[in-house]
């Protein structure tokens, strides 16, 4: 199957057409986070959800909310029990528990999910968002080199990127997408600026308004509920808007170019996988790739038809290039 067509489909489907034989004992697992209703949360809990049922794992969803006061709290509540072989932890604002906790149970194995911290004791489910924003920032980059050619498209050269918070993940994203511009569309433009937040959607809104004022007619929203308000404001400005994480073309039909996915559920089920199957996760770090599945970039139909055949094939090149390793990108430090 091409490209193109695989960048229209929902992404990499998990296999499920032979399941491993289970361990001896049943594996206890632990997810904890306050974003599991949302966005990247939602794909992490598909994954547990499906390793539940095709391994029969025990599993307990722990919801943080934001009782940012009793975070440790409830790390060591799960840490001491021993009685979880894993506990999965999603969100930046829960690191400094998450470290404190683990230097107090070096036993518990804590997997941190989206980034790596400087424990040696913790498994790390870390992803090449670099990459998938790479074919992003081409994209983006070469449908505004069409300029006024294009449907909503003007003639100010400009992309532009909303971050949540300006964190070490968040600056991969941006770098690769400014560095997928550049090599596709080297006269384009990146303009970036940072919410401060992942938690106000006015904020997104806000800020991706001012960047479509200043010429930009593409905005990737790389800001977790905070970028609900870019997807918004693309329907407002009638421009066009990049969606993250998980496929957000449904959120402003007709506005939203593509979505970069950050595949959560193909990063737990892997590594719930390999411990059921008896091979002990370690302390370490894991990468989920391009070539792997981990990220991809899902175009929205209702725009990809309107491209030129020449953009599908240079971002099918493109594609290419990157899972093989051809283009190598620099990582944010």
């Amino acid at each position: 199957m091409k490209l193109f067509a695989r960048l229209m489909a929902a992404g990499v489907v998990l296999a499920a057409s032979a399941l491993p034989s289970f361990a001896a004992e049943k594996v206890h697992v632990a997810a904890i986070s306050g974003y599991f209703a949302q966005g990247f949360g939602v794909s992490i809990v598909n994954g547990l959800n499906k390793a539940k049922t095709d391994f029969g794992i025990d599993l307990k969803l722990v919801d943080t909310g934001n009782r940012a006061l009793d975070y440790e709290e409830q790390f060591a509540n799960l840490a001491k029990s021993g009685q979880y072989d894993l506990i999965f932890v999603m969100g930046w604002e829960l690191v400094d528990a998450l470290q404190k906790v683990s230097a107090q149970y070096p036993n518990q194995r804590f997997v941190f999910i989206d980034g790596v911290l400087d424990s040696k004791t913790m498994i790390y489910a870390n992803f090449a968002e670099e990459q998938g924003s790479f074919i992003a920032g081409a994209l983006a980059g070469m449908v505004e080199d069409l300029g006024p050619k294009f449907d909503k498209i003007g003639e100010g050269k400009a992309i532009g990127f909303v971050g949540g918070r300006d964190i070490p993940v968040i600056r991969n994203f941006l770098g690769g997408y400014e560095q997928g511009a550049k090599y596709a569309a080297p006269d384009v433009k990146v303009n970036s600026v940072f919410a401060g937040t992942f938690d106000d959607p006015a904020k997104g809104s806000e800020l991706a308004m001012t960047l479509y004022g200043q010429g930009a007619d593409i905005v990737y929203n790389v800001a977790g509920p905070t970028g609900e308000g870019v997807m918004q404001a693309s329907a407002t400005a009638d421009k066009y808007s990049l969606g993250v994480d998980i496929d957000m073309c449904a959120s402003a039909p007709g506005n939203v170019l593509a979505s970069m996915l950050k595949r959560g559920d193909v990063a737990v089920y892997a590594i719930i996988k390999d411990e059921v199957e008896g091979r002990k996760v370690t302390p370490g770090t894991r990468t989920f790739d391009l070539a792997s599945g981990g990220v991809e970039v899902k175009m929205c139909e209702d725009v990809a038809a309107k491209l030129p055949a020449e953009i599908k094939a240079k971002l099918e090149t493109i594609h290419k290039d990157v899972a093989d390793g051809k283009i190598k990108i620099a990582r944010a430090k």
